[in-house]
């Protein structure tokens, strides 16, 4: 081959105007400008970071405590209140957020440790919050702040503010609705 050939070969001459052209240097210089934004990118993403481990490193040691779970065997549903285990009991019924609840709760803490104290066969009492998403609809079922003594069964149940229900073999004896006789049946 002869030098004239090289020369003539169209190859090569589009290889000499690419490196001597401005094509190449600007691909050069757009891949500088990416790998600059992308370093600018890798610095702040990291100084962000190193800031929050700077600044979060006195809380990385969490405390967590785990408890026993404890079941409450004196909170009942309304739907249990006919068939618990015990033969005998009182269900204190009433609504936790009411604005005498406090006294009622205090009846009823009252009677327990009067049970603890006299280590007697004192009846058992169950608690039952009417403020519980599963008792609401037996609060107040006909807004006439009446209730339904004479219910024999969990479906005709309409309580009032405060009711005590004395339960016998899963039938209610009792049905006490006034606040001040029910702290004579039970103090």
């Amino acid at each position: 081959m002869s030098k004239r050939s090289i020369k003539e070969n169209p190859l090569i001459k589009s290889k000499k105007a690419g490196i001597k052209g401005n094509s190449g240097s600007e691909e050069g210089n757009e891949i500088i400008k990416f790998v600059i934004i992308i370093a600018i990118l890798v610095v702040l993403v990291g100084g962000i970071y190193g800031l929050t481990l700077l600044f979060s490193k006195d809380n990385n040691e969490y405390k967590y405590e785990v408890k026993e779970g404890k079941i409450n065997y004196d909170t009942v549903n309304v739907g249990t209140i006919l068939n618990r285990q015990d033969n005998e009991y009182y269900v204190l019924v009433f609504d936790s957020t009411n604005y005498k609840a406090s006294e009622y709760s205090t009846v009823m803490s009252l009677y327990n440790d009067k049970k603890n104290d006299d280590n007697s066969k004192l009846i058992k009492m169950f608690y039952c919050d009417l403020n519980d998403e599963l008792n609401k609809k037996y609060y107040n079922v006909n807004n006439d702040n009446k209730s339904n003594p004479k219910a024999s069964k969990v479906s005709d149940f309409d309580f009032g503010d405060i009711t005590l229900l004395h339960v016998k073999k899963g039938k209610i004896t009792e049905y006490i609705e006034d606040y001040k006789t029910i702290q004579q049946k039970l103090l």
